[in-house]
């Protein structure tokens, strides 16, 4: 398998010369808009090669391996003339505007993160397969080393956690290089009845029953939610987009 930011360049060289964008190429390829953008950013290590092989087919290419060819460089007078890439072979540096691009205002330390649907099942954690994100998105300002670099998002359904403020909507932030506590907010594995494991965020509690997920809604604490879990991780921030009362 090449480098994957080398892997993520040729795809984005690839895919641009077509003038596609990203979704455009998910939805030819029949995989998320979450795994191609991972793709393109040198996140993904391992991709399986049935997905891999589907994007390369959308590209035109017979499989993954032609994913492989060398980039070749714009010709001379095009690369003088400022071809626009929709027209000649892709520049793979991004287009500013004239004031300047938004990601020069953030950190140094920002970059996009993935971010996952409430209940998709897989760990983030794994690196062969792990679940498709919904989208990338930056961490909160200022959350950045907190989150870390292998941190990801998780869309909040319901309000089963409002006692701890985090409600419908929200997104919370994990990372799970940081160790996680009795009595705070985790992300957790945890299995239904078919045996399929959901994300799920929860309280780590501890109560008469021994160590355990609990919701904690306006009303208060629920009972025991569940006592097979598996902890991916501690919430370290929330994002809301709730308008101020």
């Amino acid at each position: 398998m090449p480098d994957p930011a080398g892997l993520g360049r040729r795809i984005a060289t690839l895919r641009r010369a077509n003038g596609w964008s990203q979704r455009r190429l998910a939805e030819a390829a029949g995989v998320s808009h979450g795994y191609v953008a991972l793709l393109e950013l040198g996140r993904l290590p391992s991709p399986g090669k049935f997905r891999l092989d589907a994007v390369a087919r959308a590209l035109n290419l017979r499989t993954a391996d032609a994913l492989l060819a060398p980039v070749l460089p714009l010709p001379e007078p095009l690369a003088r003339a400022g071809e626009h890439p929709r027209n000649a072979a892709e520049s793979a540096q991004p287009v500013a505007n004239v004031v300047g691009s938004l990601e020069s205002l953030r950190g140094h330390a920002a970059q996009l993160l993935p971010v996952f649907r409430w209940g998709s099942c897989g760990d983030p954690r794994d690196r062969e397969s792990p679940p498709d994100p919904d989208h990338l998105e930056y961490p909160p300002p200022g959350r950045e080393s907190l989150i870390g670099p292998h941190g990801f998002g998780v869309m909040v359904k319901g309000d089963s956690m409002a006692a701890r403020g985090i409600y419908d909507g929200d997104v919370v932030w994990v990372n799970p290089e940081r160790p996680y506590q009795i009595g705070k907010v985790v992300l957790a594995l945890v299995s239904d009845v078919s045996g399929a494991s959901g994300m799920v965020v929860k309280t780590y509690a501890r109560t008469e029953v021994g160590e355990c997920l609990v919701s904690e809604t306006a009303q208060g604490r629920s009972p025991v939610v569940c006592r097979e879990f598996k902890i991916i991780g501690p919430v370290v921030g929330i994002t809301s987009w709730r308008l101020p009362t």
